[in-house]
């Protein structure tokens, strides 16, 4: 009887404490239900990141003053990848909404948008409108900033002294940086100099990207000009050619090496490339490089720094520097044949790190009272930025925003949506063989040789 009595009393208390216990497992699912509704985030565990908007894009929908419709036209049941992206972006922003139209069904508002093909999106904002069609989150982003900026500034690249063509769709053009820029809202043109009176009144930054032969008087005079008025320049000045600009830095305390970059310290080989090609993940605390995380290339590079007395009112960043196992070599000599590594002289060659970049505003001496706001950027290598390398690492990224500095639209100073897809890197044919030899050749033969020695011992 006590035994019935003992079991009776331990069923009824271990079933009281499975009912305290489910209770409690209830109220903590329900008060984190009531805490997720009212604190809703999301996370993005994937390696890259591919559910997570770019930093551009978060700046500029956090900073969207105006209300944005996009209406997506698709097959019903369709563009989920799409919906999803706007849902995000709808999450980011109360100014956004969508709709998706099944133009089948809806004709009428497609015939009234001019839809002719399934995938088409238009964004609106105001009296502006964008179409694209099965947009990425760059495409997207792109038309959002076309329909709420309130102009389109104008950028002008320099040409008439072997420059970069914006229009050029080889591996050495710049027609990559234009599309770009178009699509950050830039309206792009070349400008010869000799042409001219005067730089135009409604430049916004005027590039000069690997000029090859030395600019007139007359043209630097409008150059220099410019500057003082307040304007915004861009130099990409490549190693072994002068072009006359280089002085013009010098006004503004920047020196422009007579020199080329080594990096000897053999980061260049994990991606295939030699010492002439300074691999850079070093930046200086400046809105242009605040949030490059990210390594950036430069195939040829000279040596851009910051003089030690400033001249004027003028402050300036040293943007980007090598590894402290490199240095500027002033012996030219490589850059005209290939050969051995140079061998570093320390009487007339500069140790690393070594800046290659300077962005600087300001007014040097002498200047009026307009140049104030006038801004300066100079890279020492024009290649990074061609139709090879721009989608490379942080190179697009680096132009961009030093384009967008230049033109005080800093909040569009940022990282930006990466096109998913395929990104080739190009190699030399001396770096293909190498690659052949090790891969197919080198490789294979020690695991042969490896089998070989192993079936050898066992056999003994």
């Amino acid at each position: 009887m006590r035994l019935k009595e003992l079991l009776g009393s331990r069923s009824a208390k271990y079933g009281s404490n499975l009912a305290a216990s489910i209770t409690i497992v209830l109220g903590i699912v329900v008060l984190v239900n009531f805490l997720a509704n009212r604190h809703n985030y999301r996370f993005d565990t994937t390696k890259s990141k591919i559910y997570s908007l770019a930093d551009q894009t978060n700046k500029l929908l956090k900073g969207l003053d105006k209300d944005v419709k996009v209406t997506a036209f698709f097959r019903e049941g369709r563009g989920q990848r799409l919906k999803d992206l706007l849902e995000e972006y709808r999450y980011r922003s109360g100014r956004i909404s969508y709709e998706f139209v099944d133009p089948d069904r809806n004709p009428g508002k497609a015939r009234r948008y001019g839809i002719k093909e399934y995938g088409t999106v238009v964004v609106e904002s105001g009296t502006r409108e964008e179409k694209v069609t099965n947009p990425t989150e760059k495409d997207l982003t792109s038309a959002i900033l076309k329909v709420t900026r309130k102009e389109k500034k104008i950028v002008y690249f320099l040409e008439g002294h072997g420059e970069k063509a914006i229009d050029e769709k080889g591996r050495d053009g710049y027609s990559v940086a234009k599309e770009e820029l178009e699509a950050n809202n830039y309206q792009v043109k070349d400008l010869v100099l000799a042409r001219e009176t005067q730089v135009p009144e409604d430049c916004a930054v005027l590039i000069a990207a690997g000029p090859r032969e030395e600019y007139l008087v007359n043209e630097l005079s409008m150059i220099r000009d410019y500057l003082k008025k307040g304007g915004k320049a861009f130099f990409l000045l490549d190693p072994g050619y002068y072009s006359g600009l280089e002085g013009l830095a010098a006004e503004w305390s920047i020196v422009v090496g007579d020199d080329f970059i080594v990096d000897a310290s053999g980061i260049g080989s994990l991606f295939g490339v030699d010492y002439s090609m300074p691999i850079i993940s070093q930046y200086g605390d400046h809105p242009i490089t605040q949030d490059l995380r990210i390594m950036s290339f430069y195939p040829l590079a000279r040596s851009v720094s910051l003089s030690k007395g400033k001249k004027g009112n003028i402050t300036g960043t040293e943007l980007a520097k090598t590894t402290p196992r490199s240095w500027a070599e002033t012996d030219l000599t490589p850059l005209k044949r290939a050969g051995q590594l140079p061998k570093f002289d320390p009487q007339r060659d500069k140790r690393g790190p070594v800046s290659v970049a300077v962005a600087v505003s300001g007014s040097p001496e002498g200047s009026e009272s307009g140049s104030k706001g006038a801004r300066l950027v100079i890279f020492g290598d024009s290649e990074f930025a061609n139709n090879q390398f721009f989608k490379q690492q942080a190179n697009g990224d680096l132009f961009l925003n030093s384009i967008n500095w230049l033109a005080e639209e800093e909040e569009l100073v940022s990282i930006r949506p990466k096109e998913p897809g395929f990104s080739p890197l190009y190699l030399t044919r001396r770096q293909g063989k190498t690659i052949f030899w090790l891969t197919l050749v080198l490789l294979p033969a020690a695991v042969l040789v490896s089998g070989v020695v192993i079936w050898w011992k066992k056999r003994r």
